[in-house]
């Protein structure tokens, strides 16, 4: 009988790091969710063997911002400035001597989700992910669209605060999840009156 082969999918976002096995059925056998670190590759390497068991195929690692593919690094993350410019794919096949796949957290979503999710019945579909940010990810004619699908960084106010990721009035400086923390302590801290 043959062994069941698995694969480690890791989420590596602005506020939580989640690693999980994931069966070739799409089964999570483990998973492991912490805050994310300034101590990026420790917190990585712990939480990657902490799920580590049975026949790894290799690891896929989500992450939010620009990311070079070819030469594994994360270019740009407005949300988790600490990851960029690792070599994080290089750094985790070292340790671990498995491929390690690199791509952005909303097309990793939307792969997930063409394959074994909401979008497997679709051949194009766009995807938002809602988090510390807005990300964005589109499958056109079953493929991931090589494209930058950054929803979150559209301006929408000209005339707005500065993003950080430079930009003017982003759609992420209104309706992301740190945005609305943000608004809220502003608003308890004028005295509105609240239930929190």
């Amino acid at each position: 009988m043959m062994s069941k082969k698995y694969a480690i999918g890791v989420d590596l976002g602005g506020s939580n790091l989640r690693v999980a096995l994931v069966s070739e059925e799409g089964e999570i056998a483990r998973k492991v969710k912490k805050a994310s670190s300034e101590e990026v590759l420790n917190s990585l390497f712990e939480s990657i063997e902490e799920v580590l068991q049975g026949d790894i195929a290799g690891i896929g690692l989500g992450v939010a911002g620009l990311i070079d593919r070819e030469n594994g690094r994360v270019l740009s993350s407005p949300n988790y400035r600490a990851v960029e410019g690792l070599n994080i794919a290089a750094d985790i096949e070292r340790k671990f001597n498995l491929p390690v796949y690199l791509e952005n957290d909303a097309n990793c979503a939307a792969l997930g989700e063409r394959v074994r999710g909401a979008g497997k019945d679709f051949e194009n579909f766009v995807l938002l992910t809602l988090g510390t940010g807005i990300g964005g990810s589109i499958i056109y004619k079953g493929e991931l669209l090589d494209a930058a699908a950054e929803i979150g960084h559209m301006s929408i106010n000209a005339e707005a605060e500065k993003c950080p990721c430079g930009n003017i009035g982003c759609l992420e400086n209104y309706a992301s999840a740190r945005a609305m923390i943000a608004k809220a302590v502003v608003m308890l801290e004028k005295g509105t009156e609240t239930m929190l």
